[in-house]
């Protein structure tokens, strides 16, 4: 009998060790689960660079890049769009959002004193200026006299003229009704990004070639980037996917017509 009752036990014993094998072998070839992040994107028409559609949904070549870096690293990224000036509010000050797209130091400072930022590689660099009626290309500065641009946005190179009131502001919450007001001759210039103009211009409004970026007038490029106050760590494998994935980049750059010459 205690023969009998040892020869028991040790099969038992050789089967709780076989299921433990198993359980860590399973356990060993299942994916980890993502972790999960939160992106605060802009909720503006800002295609093809970024945009959110009808349904809420971040779109555009932004979304593409972050997307193919989520998924080389494990990550699962939730967009939550926002208007302007709230974005900077949950990000900088109520910090309830794991990172910020696009960013960049130099954007409003005043809400980055004494924070410590990480920021990304330059993910794209577009022009940004002034778009003008063609037959008002070539006019100097000193004849422009208003201007409208998006309500949070800064138009850098314009600074001294808008804070000596030689040039009035018209803000608005999208970007298709102050194109509307130039085409129609009611403002002088739109500042914005050069690309989603010719972009909305050519697709939205119909308009190809309606209104044309001016060289001659003050303008910038704009360099986007990743930004975190949590998550040093993920910016900097970040920067290492823009570094190692150039080609990918280019290539989705390329799919969405960034830096390419408008075609009326």
């Amino acid at each position: 009998m205690t023969i009998k009752l040892r020869w028991q036990a040790r099969l038992l014993c050789a089967g709780v060790l076989a299921a433990a094998a198993v359980s860590v072998t399973a356990a060993a070839g299942s994916p980890a689960p993502a972790k999960n992040f939160t992106v605060g994107v802009e909720n503006l028409q800002y295609y093809p660079l970024h945009t959110v559609d009808g349904a809420n949904r971040y779109r555009g070549f932004a979304r593409d890049v972050l997307d193919a870096f989520a998924s080389q690293q494990g990550y699962a990224f939730e967009y939550v769009p926002l208007p302007i000036n709230r974005l900077y509010t949950r990000f900088l000050k109520e910090r309830t959002l794991d990172f910020k797209y696009p960013d960049h130091p130099k954007w409003r400072e005043d809400l980055r004193h004494g924070l410590k930022l990480s920021y990304s590689n330059v993910v794209v660099s577009t022009e940004e200026g002034a778009m003008v009626l063609p037959r008002h290309r070539g006019r100097p500065l000193s004849e422009v006299r208003s201007m409208g641009t998006v309500l949070g946005f800064t138009p850098w190179p314009y600074r001294q003229a808008i804070d000596s009131q030689a040039i009035a502001i018209s803000t608005s919450n999208s970007f298709d009704g102050l194109l509307r007001h130039a085409l129609a001759d009611h403002i002088d210039v739109v500042y914005m990004n050069v690309d989603v103009a010719n972009y909305l211009l050519a697709e939205e409004l119909k308009t190809p070639g309606g209104l044309i970026f001016d060289p001659a007038l003050p303008h910038t490029r704009s360099d986007f980037r990743l930004s975190t106050l949590q998550h040093p760590e993920v910016v900097e494998q970040f920067s290492q996917f823009l570094q190692r994935e150039q080609g990918l980049v280019q290539k989705l750059r390329q799919k969405y017509r960034i830096g390419e010459p408008v075609r009326p």
